[in-house]
């Protein structure tokens, strides 16, 4: 068979895809249940979506089943086997057409619902849609209503019961959960976690918790109705589990969530449930004693005394802002050769929350994908984040993959700003945005992209600069927990001012913005004063808490303030120099030298057609043997034409050419062409423009009206 016939008039033939729809459409009608809502009235799990048939609505299908009967249909129709994408985007736009359409009016009793859709009644009287089914001899049985009495009709060789309903709550989303537990006939006994949408699938799950002991028994609705059975027969515990650190508002007050519970005002509350999976270490300790409290802290700021002020400032600060609660907007990025114990110092930085977090078990590292580093980002809201070994020796296909995730990390922690996602049915997700104070140690430089390194404090670790004897004594306090005491005193304290004070984050951005226009420097981008104001407003928050710990009095306060900021200063200072290489000008005329003079490109005499211009040693050619005499030949691609002190470069060629020196290089030319362009006219480094358009028409090597770039020689011979 074929279908000819189906081609609309002028039109093309619709895709396998578009008659899976038709077919299911004629058949089927899609529903979709109401959204399943906690105990708050806040979503948590979408609609179930099902299919009826047309001709007989008694007939519930899961979509998923549906699938091979469409798929027979539309052979046996069209007389073609559909693939599996075909078969794919039918489902999606099923669920389309569902998500679209009003779902099911939820029932106070979603079993009795369904019972009462099938014509089933309860032999109790009492309404309980659970009178329907029972257990027996370790099997879970319905009782069918038939005009021949009540028939018992086994379900499954085992039974279930949800015994808790968790909610995990992430920040970002929150997932209802069930914990729902097996026992089989023969014994055998086991915990599964599904959500709600998993119930209806029974073979799924029963066999995880009990093997193949767990039998669910053939039919058509049998599915169905176990589900019922075990959902309206249990009484599960209902609790929610916080899956990030950071602040959230509990029992009308503000607390700090860390894996061993929830820190406030008064103290660490333990009954808290926090579950952070391997980030685990984020553990700071129960409530101390004032004059222990004072030790720590005043052991903290001995940390200044470790390396110069222009190194552990920087890292400090990152630990002490970190908690503060408005966004982290910057990153810090400490470099050095190896030896020059960079990630000890961050180690300790970062067992200011939790002590197990030493250099061997930082909770970071770059050897990470970048989906993964922004998950962990994002759960660790108001925490410092270290991720460690970002090392240069790696591939160019390595290169690349890390310099994409420090830009995704790095840059969408200042922006605050995360990746779209979709869910499976095509609809959006939230966002995951890096929630975290992100402190690095590498071997190397941050890549050279100048909105990346603008968005960072970079910090050069000198060989020698660390006290070596200080820094043992440091990890054996951080093992100990006392920097984590120190920081647990220090979010207490914060805790209670922002219960005193609810617009405590209004009043540290104001300020934060009053030490940016303090730190503001003439010539320099303006994300380095706001990196600087950033940091030192941890600087600032931490010392006043030291002073009122007791750890520091009042002219110690002063004498340390003004280390921070000179340190800090003096590090924005010098953040030009990394904005230097990292700036798209520079790095788009230093590619354009670099493939001329290794004979990757050539530049041609503007005047003839292929010819070789004055100085062609300087443009591209080399010169070789033939028939024993001099030849010049070019080398490379042809990226543009010469003539005196002109140059002209092709605009497509020449962006292609430096953008693949770039990638190969390591580095990212992180502009596009109609930008690059933009930028060369607004330095003046293009000799002649035509009215708006940044090209101009010249007659070149025997063509004529080219589009070109004038440049002159001196612009890609020298520096800009």
């Amino acid at each position: 068979m074929t279908d000819q016939g189906e081609r609309p008039a002028g039109g093309r033939r619709p895709s396998a895809a578009t008659r899976l729809v038709q077919i299911a459409v004629e058949v089927y009608e899609v529903h979709r249940t109401a959204d399943i809502r906690d105990a708050g009235g806040g979503g948590v799990s979408e609609g179930h979506i099902y299919a009826v048939l047309r001709d007989d609505p008694s007939r519930r299908y899961e979509l998923a089943d549906i699938r091979p009967v469409i798929a027979q249909m539309h052979e046996l129709r069209h007389g073609s086997v559909p693939s599996r994408t075909a078969l794919a985007d039918a489902m999606t736009v099923l669920k389309g057409k569902a998500r679209q359409a009003e779902p099911d009016e939820a029932a106070a009793d979603p079993a009795a619902e369904l019972l009462a859709a099938h014509g089933i009644t309860p032999d109790t009287g009492t309404g309980d849609a659970a009178a329907a089914y029972y257990t027996e001899d370790g099997c879970t049985w319905w009782a069918r209503a038939s005009r021949d009495g009540v028939i018992p009709v086994m379900l499954a060789t085992f039974e279930a019961e949800i015994t808790e309903e968790l909610t995990l709550d992430d920040g970002t989303e929150r997932t209802l959960i069930w914990l729902v537990q097996v026992t089989a006939r023969d014994g055998r006994t086991g915990k599964v976690r599904i959500t709600p949408d998993q119930l209806g699938r029974p073979q799924a799950w029963a066999a995880r918790a009990a093997g193949t002991s767990a039998l669910v028994m053939p039919g058509q609705w049998v599915a169905d109705h176990l589900r019922v059975a075990v959902q309206s027969r249990s009484q599960p515990q209902r609790r929610t589990i916080y899956a990030h650190t950071g602040w959230r508002e509990l029992g009308g007050h503000r607390a700090y969530l860390t894996a061993s519970g929830a820190m406030n005002a008064d103290g660490l509350d333990p009954s808290v449930t926090v579950n952070l999976g391997t980030l685990s270490g984020y553990e700071l300790p129960p409530e101390t004693g004032q004059a222990s409290l004072q030790e720590a802290v005043q052991a903290g700021l001995g940390l200044f005394d470790l390396a110069p002020d222009t190194v552990m400032v920087p890292v400090l600060a990152a630990a002490w802002r970190a908690p503060l609660p408005i966004p982290a907007d910057c990153g810090v990025w400490l470099y050095g050769r190896t030896g020059s114990f960079k990630t000890e110092l961050t180690a300790l930085a970062q067992q200011h929350y939790g002590r197990s977090m030493d250099a061997k078990h930082l909770p970071g590292h770059w050897t990470a994908t970048g989906n993964a580093l922004v998950t962990q980002a994002n759960m660790l809201d108001a925490a410092l984040f270290v991720v460690d070994d970002y090392s240069p020796d790696a591939t160019a296909a390595d290169a690349r993959r890390r310099a994409d995730a420090a830009d995704r990390l790095l840059r969408g922690t200042a922006n605050r700003a995360g990746r779209a996602r979709l869910r499976p049915d095509g609809t959006l997700r939230p966002d995951r945005v890096p929630r975290a104070q992100v402190l690095t140690s590498a071997e190397d430089t941050p890549p050279p992209v100048e909105s990346l390194i603008a968005r960072t404090l970079i910090i050069d670790v000198a060989p020698g600069a660390v006290d070596v004897s200080m820094l043992t004594d440091a990890q054996a306090r951080a093992a100990d927990g006392v920097y984590a005491t120190a920081m647990a005193g220090y979010i207490r304290h914060l805790a209670a001012r922002w219960d005193d004070d609810p617009a405590l984050p209004e009043h540290l951005v104001a300020v934060r913005d009053e030490l940016r226009a303090q730190a503001r420097a003439d010539g320099q981008h303006p994300r380095t004063s706001g990196n600087v104001a950033s940091l030192a407003l941890g600087c600032l928050e931490w010392l006043a808490y030291a002073r009122q710990a007791g750890a520091v009095d009042e002219d110690e306060q002063q004498e340390l303030w003004q280390r921070c900021r000179k340190a800090l200063e003096a590090a924005g200072a010098e953040q030009d120099r990394y904005l230097h290489d990292g700036d798209p000008v520079r790095l788009y005329l230093r590619a354009l030298r670099a493939l001329i003079a290794s004979g990757r490109a050539h530049l041609a005499d503007a005047t003839m057609r292929g010819g070789m211009p004055a100085e062609a040693a300087r443009w591209g050619w080399a010169e070789g043997l033939a028939v024993g005499e001099p030849l010049w030949r070019p080398q490379g691609e042809l990226i543009g034409w010469v003539v005196g002190d002109d140059v002209y470069l092709q605009p497509d060629a020449a962006y292609r050419a430096a953008r693949q020196w770039a990638d190969a290089a390591g580095s990212r030319l992180g502009v596009s062409e109609r930008t690059l362009h933009r930028d060369l006219r607004d330095r003046g480094l293009l000799a002649t423009t035509d009215g708006p358009h940044l090209t101009v028409r010249r007659d070149l090597s025997g063509q004529r009206q080219r589009r070109v770039l004038h440049l002159s020689t001196r612009t890609i011979g020298g520096a800009p």
